[in-house]
């Protein structure tokens, strides 16, 4: 595996067990160990993805991604021991691909790592000007783009691909664990509720079509063309 991963964390002990994790798993492995030092990494590598915590000196998490999303689309992993949904639908607002809470397994980051980028570098993703549309929403596979009355609308790669498989599959009700399985992989755990906060905050940047993704309480969700 070629992919270079940044990983900006001030625990040093912490730092130095992560990148041991992904340099056994062949990444080429670039560290920081403060917000301002990490987005000078970032500007002078060719980073596949970041790995970042929050509560940092010089620069914090937060505004180490707003930084990073004026001008780049790289995948995002949020590493903290801020829990809260309050938190972690701020990441995701700021158009983070993933969050991890503190403390966790470096074994299950790597994994969730693997299936991001595996994501990204999907071979069999559609290369025929393949286009998915509902009135005015519009999904573009090969840009991998949103536009919504013609208008790009920015989102994470985990809420691109939920977007996807739930209109791929307009008015069946699939339940979380199916949506964690095809969205985030089945050899990765994740909560269930991380499922509910992508939808709270796709749901906003769809504006009008948010009612076309229906709750269907006790099960999960579904996409159907009845408002």
């Amino acid at each position: 595996m070629l992919s270079t991963i940044l990983i900006i964390e001030d625990e040093l002990s912490l730092q130095n067990i992560i990148a041991a994790y992904f340099k056994r798993n062949e990444y080429t492995v670039i560290t920081a160990s403060n917000g301002l030092d990490g987005l000078e990494k970032f500007r002078k590598n060719q980073v596949d993805i970041v790995c970042c915590d929050v509560m940092m000196p010089s620069i914090n998490g937060w505004d180490v991604v707003k930084s990073i999303r004026q001008n780049s689309n790289v995948p995002i992993i949020m590493m903290t021991a801020l829990d809260s949904e309050k938190d972690q639908l701020k990441g995701f607002e700021l158009e983070v691909d993933d969050y991890i809470t503190k403390p966790f397994s470096p074994a299950v980051l790597v994994a969730k790592v693997g299936n991001l980028l595996k994501r990204i570098n999907n071979k069999d993703t559609p290369t025929s000007g393949n286009l998915i549309k509902f009135e005015n929403l519009e999904i573009n596979m090969d840009s991998r783009t949103i536009r919504l009355h013609g208008n790009e609308i920015h989102v994470s790669k985990t809420e691109f691909d939920l977007l996807v498989f739930l209109m791929k599959n307009k008015g069946i009700v699939l339940d979380r664990v199916t949506i964690l399985d095809e969205v985030w992989g089945m050899d990765v755990y994740v909560e269930e509720r991380v499922v509910d906060t992508n939808i709270k905050v796709l749901r906003k940047k769809l504006r009008e079509y948010s009612k076309n993704i229906h709750t269907v309480f006790g099960i999960g969700y579904k996409f159907d063309v009845e408002n």
